[in-house]
């Protein structure tokens, strides 16, 4: 199944053969249970040859979805990315808190019918106090660097966790699958068998294997499905398991409600707000910067025998260029930050109601199937197998009521799909993330 996986936690539901087993919500201690065993691994790799040493592989147990995050986070070049954006903003500020002018000595010898040789020292003063503006600037970059880690951070835990999901319902059709080829292959035998027997015809029996036909070319196609989703983590992950950790159970959506959602401390709103200050900071800067500072010096030398001393002043004058522009352009820049921060946190706030209400949505429709569909799969199975046994179902109407049932199976599996994505989805809305991986560890 192919769904954009974006930005940004687990619990699983196994398909079993036959019949959707429903799997409560578990304490939050022991949603992160590894399987014991597992019947479906994954599929080839996509990873071209040339590639496949930029790639480790390993065949442990399938690991937790909690470990499995925070060991596909630690080196992600992402997130290296942003730690060295962050060093060079650290690196920057230090060198804008550092004085701004360096002292300058200079030395004249000049020979002609009396000799001159001076020497002098000059320093340029920071009357203006741009050294401090300059060090508040630079110290603004670095809270938005900062911003800007966590923001990675989260939404690499939310593509990560997004991916899982993909993964889990492709795994999930790809074992629904399998169990509707093994019904269809066991079908075709019995088939077989009473055709021998004189009770079926041979248009019934060329059903069973038409059936059997469509049944593996929906097998083949949940792998080819699977197999992508995989690549998808290989590529996330840099990671190649034969293991990937499945979801299991259902969303816990009552832990949620519990933790409370702060807008202002979300990455998205940090980083914007960070962003806006440093460029009201800048405003100042431009302000400073366009002031003269005056250069004082003083020289002592000798010409000739006589001793010489003298005293210098150098101050630039404004004439040509007042350099007010760069305040107009620092000003129209920090409007434009401000108004990117209330946009940032205009969208983050509807997202964070929006996918309170979509998940709530998703938590009836999941509780509506398991008190009503769910309980009836087995049933119906069941009464079909009877009907088919006593002869009062001829082979063509046994499959197709029996294939229904399938259907209803697969749409389950979608439903839950749906269930995890708009889970993962509330969790990246309102930052629970972190929270949440802590309590299935």
């Amino acid at each position: 199944m192919n769904t954009k996986t974006s930005v940004l936690s687990c619990t699983v539901w196994t398909v079993c053969t036959g019949v959707v087993m429903l799997m409560t919500s578990v304490a939050p201690g022991a949603v992160a249970q590894t399987p014991t065993t597992d019947t479906y691994p994954e599929l080839i790799t996509l990873t071209p040859a040339s590639s496949r040493n930029f790639i480790s592989t390993e065949t442990v147990k399938r690991p937790n979805v909690a470990s499995f995050v925070q060991s596909a986070m630690t080196g992600h070049p992402a997130l290296q990315a942003a730690q060295a954006a962050l060093e060079a903003e650290k690196a920057r500020a230090r060198g804008m808190g550092r004085k701004l002018y360096n002292p300058e000595l200079e030395v004249d010898l000049e020979t002609a019918s009396t000799e001159i040789a001076t020497i002098g020292l000059s320093q340029t003063l920071d009357r203006h106090k741009k050294r401090k503006v300059l060090q508040d600037a630079g110290r603004d970059n670095v809270f938005a660097a900062q911003a800007a880690v966590e923001l990675v951070k989260k939404t690499l835990q939310t593509e990560l966790l997004t991916a899982l999901s993909e993964y889990q319902i492709n795994h999930d059709m790809v074992a629904l699958a399998e169990s509707k080829v093994a019904f269809s292959r066991d079908f075709l035998k019995l088939a077989e068998r009473r055709k021998a027997a004189g009770d079926l015809s041979s248009s019934e029996v060329l059903t069973a294997r038409l059936s059997l036909a469509g049944s593996l070319a929906d097998l083949a196609r949940a792998k080819s499905e699977q197999s992508r989703a995989a690549q998808t983590l290989t590529t996330l992950t840099g990671t190649q398991l034969e293991r990937w950790p499945l979801l299991r159970g259902t969303p816990n959506g009552q832990s949620a409600r519990n933790w409370l959602a702060n807008p202002e401390s979300f990455p998205e709103i940090r980083l914007a707000s960070a962003q806006s200050r440093a460029f009201r900071s800048r405003i100042a800067v431009a302000r400073k910067m366009r002031k003269t500072d005056p250069t004082v010096g003083g020289r002592i030398g000798l010409e000739g025998s006589n001793a010489l001393f003298g005293v210098s002043l150098a101050i630039p004058l404004q004439i040509n260029n007042k350099y007010y522009d760069s305040i107009d352009v620092a000003k129209a820049e920090s409007l434009e930050a401000e108004a990117g921060l209330a946009r940032i946190r205009r969208q983050t706030i509807a997202r964070l109601k929006g996918t309170e209400r979509r998940f709530a949505d998703a938590e009836r429709a999941w509780q509506d199937w398991q008190s009503s569909g769910a309980l009836q799969l087995d049933t119906q199975r069941s009464l079909l197998k009877q009907l088919w046994e006593a002869g009062e179902l001829n082979a063509v109407n046994y499959l197709i009521q029996f294939d229904q049932t399938f259907d209803a199976q697969s749409a389950s599996a979608e439903l839950k799909a749906a269930y995890w994505r708009s889970w993962f989805e509330r969790l990246d809305a309102s930052n629970l993330i972190p929270q949440w991986l802590e309590t299935i560890q």
